[in-house]
């Protein structure tokens, strides 16, 4: 009789009681159920705890059934930059479970969000032999004849601005955190037709990481996987502004989606660092520093004398938040940072103003 490895059957799980391990072993015995009089808030009780105890049997005979069961968002809530309060918006977060296999592996769009500007995509990998599993990463790698990672959104590769996707393993299967995908056109409503393709991995033990070894490659068989995602685009807010300046910074407009939330500005130019900003909300959530997704302005754009144009990228505020403050600082390389202006962007009546 095949016997259950405890190490395995518990992997993941920080302290398990070894009695519990020990009764894991014994054969299952039926019991005479006495009958027991109790409250509603014990039914209550009670009914958690079968719950708790039929997910903790599944787990030990169906594993891979019970890794796959969804938790909506769960992916996401691993991120600290773009995306990261999206799961916060209901219905905004798709669980999808497409699934696409080479006789290797078993690759599955878990879930996946596009905000009409970015799609966010998380991925798992499913060995289909265990052998595969001795690696602790796996990612794409860009061969001659076999790129590692392509994708193309509505049949359209071109413009298309991507993460490639790194692979970690969580026991019996590897998982990818979402990736973020820029459209190269903003999509306002509708669907778009995703298309990824892995082509070749490379992986990595635990040895080979800690000594900062290179990866070997593990398959060149592709995975070919397709989608149609929903564009959420119903609680993305765009916002025009006129006469919101203090010391000549103006705020022109400024825009806010669960993914992202931006302030654009307007300052005489003086160096190719231009300004830096921070965000945060009203009930006092950092939405960070200003994520330069457009890059400084070393490229000579504008000359002394010009009137820059500066947007600024944060954190997409979470549901239900009433303002956003953007503190505007000093950049310039050798200078002490100092603040230079104070915005308040009320998200409920679309106002923006400065805060003395």
């Amino acid at each position: 009789m095949k016997t259950v490895d405890s190490c395995a059957l518990f992997e993941g799980i920080g302290y398990i009681d070894p009695e519990f391990i020990q009764e894991a072993y014994e054969p299952l015995g039926a019991k005479p159920a006495p009958m027991v009089h109790i409250s509603k808030l014990g039914a209550l009780a009670a009914s958690l705890a079968v719950a708790t105890a039929l997910l903790f049997g599944a787990n030990a005979l169906f594993p891979a059934f019970a890794e796959s069961l969804p938790i909506v968002g769960e992916a996401f809530r691993q991120l600290n930059s773009l995306g990261a309060n999206a799961p916060g918006y209901e219905g905004v977060v798709q669980s999808l479970g497409k699934s696409a296999k080479n006789g290797q592996y078993q690759v599955t769009a878990t879930e996946a969000y596009c905000d009409g500007e970015y799609i966010f995509l998380a991925l798992r990998l499913d060995p289909l032999d265990s052998k595969l599993l001795q690696m602790q990463s796996l990612e794409t790698v860009e061969l001659e004849d076999a790129p590692g990672w392509s994708i193309e959104v509505d049949g359209k590769a071109g413009g298309l601005v991507y993460e490639t996707p790194v692979f970690t393993r969580r026991g019996y299967y590897y998982e990818c955190p979402p990736m973020m995908i820029r459209l190269p056109e903003p999509a306002a409503s509708g669907t778009v037709r995703v298309s990824a393709s892995i082509t070749s991995l490379s992986g990595r033990t635990q040895e080979s990481i800690d000594q900062g070894g290179e990866g070997q490659i593990v398959s060149l068989e592709p995975l070919a996987l397709s989608f149609d995602l929903p564009v959420s685009s119903q609680h993305n807010i765009s916002r025009e502004q006129e006469g919101v300046s203090v010391d000549g910074i103006s705020l022109t407009s400024w825009t806010s989606s669960p993914s992202k939330f931006t302030v654009t500005l307007s300052y005489p130019y003086s160096t190719p660092e231009g300004l830096d900003a921070a965000a945060v909300t009203d009930s006092g959530i950092d939405l960070g520093s200003d994520l330069r997704e457009n890059g400084d302005f070393g490229d000579g754009r504008y000359q002394p004398g010009d009137t820059a144009v500066q947007t600024c990228s944060f954190i997409g505020a979470p549901e239900g938040t009433g303002t956003v403050t953007v503190t505007v600082f000093s950049n310039s390389s050798g200078e002490e940072r100092r603040e230079l202006a104070r915005f308040r962007i009320d998200l409920e009546n679309g106002e923006a103003t400065v805060v003395e």
